[in-house]
């Protein structure tokens, strides 16, 4: 499978890009101009300029330091959260697809509920509930999700469960742990990878709508969904403010949602005929 991967173009350059603006966000200090923090009222609204590439904002700051520091929050709470919910969907997709029955039942009605209330609401509300805080948003957001990936790993699972490796590993003696862990989680592994592809790019945009609503990542730190709601407050006067989080929230966002297109073609079976 990696080999696969490596041959193929586009997921070489749309990995690349990704993991380049990952690298940018973890050396953040070496790579921002300014101290995101700074602020000079005297200098607020800046034009770009080589001291400031990006101008400064309503407060002086410059918006390019801004924007780097802000891949951390941006870039990592989603990958937290992509974590928690297909680890959280994994388990009871494969629990509810290889075991059936009674267990099955239950899960997959759960997973009806949780299903048949608007996403976005459902967040809301548990935020609302639990409070304003970064960690209830990524909590909010595994709860929620969660089942649709268990639906979705659920489905790959019934496909595999009765395929014959499966049924020799139970013939000779090997327990259920050992089948799911050793046969069925590697058989499901490519579906996995491009659902958690594309959920980073869900999780980018809930988590910056929630910071643009005021219910996410809390000024000042620099969170590019937050800096648009920063930025809200200076449209009128300075709209250029919004275009720097804005543009980068969508070519983020594109690029992993191109990633799980690339991972679907590059792990396609089919390729390989």
């Amino acid at each position: 499978m990696l080999k696969r991967l490596l041959r193929h173009r586009g997921f070489m350059l749309t990995s690349g890009f990704i993991i380049l603006i990952a690298f940018v966000g973890i050396f953040a200090p070496f790579f921002a101009p300014h101290d995101p923090y700074e602020t000079n009222i005297l200098n607020k609204f800046a034009r770009f300029s080589l001291e400031y590439p990006l101008g400064t904002d309503n407060l002086g700051r410059c918006i390019l330091s801004r924007m780097i520091y802000g891949i951390r929050p941006t870039l990592g709470l989603a990958i937290l959260t992509m974590l928690g919910t297909i680890g959280l969907g994994a388990v009871m997709g494969l629990i509810s697809g290889y075991f059936g029955g009674l267990i099955d039942e239950i899960i997959m009605r759960v997973v009806d509920v949780m299903l048949s209330f608007p996403s976005q609401i459902m967040v809301f509300a548990v935020v609302a509930l639990l409070g304003i805080d970064v960690r209830n948003v990524i909590l909010a957001n595994i709860l929620i999700k969660w089942a649709w990936y268990a639906r979705m790993i659920r489905t790959s699972v019934l496909q595999h469960k009765d395929k014959n490796f499966i049924r020799f590993s139970r013939v000779v003696g090997n327990n259920e742990f050992f089948i799911l862990s050793k046969h069925m989680l590697p058989s499901i592994a490519s579906e996995m990878a491009v659902l958690a592809s594309l959920d980073i790019g869900w999780a980018i945009i809930n988590i910056s709508t929630l910071s643009f609503l005021g219910l996410g990542v809390q000024a000042p730190i620099p969170e590019w969904g937050a800096m648009l709601n920063e930025a809200k407050n200076a449209l009128t006067t300075n709209p250029v403010q919004m275009l720097a989080p804005g543009i980068a929230i969508v070519v983020l966002v594109t690029a992993f949602n191109f990633l799980g297109d690339v991972l679907r073609d590059a792990l396609d079976p089919k390729e390989e005929m």
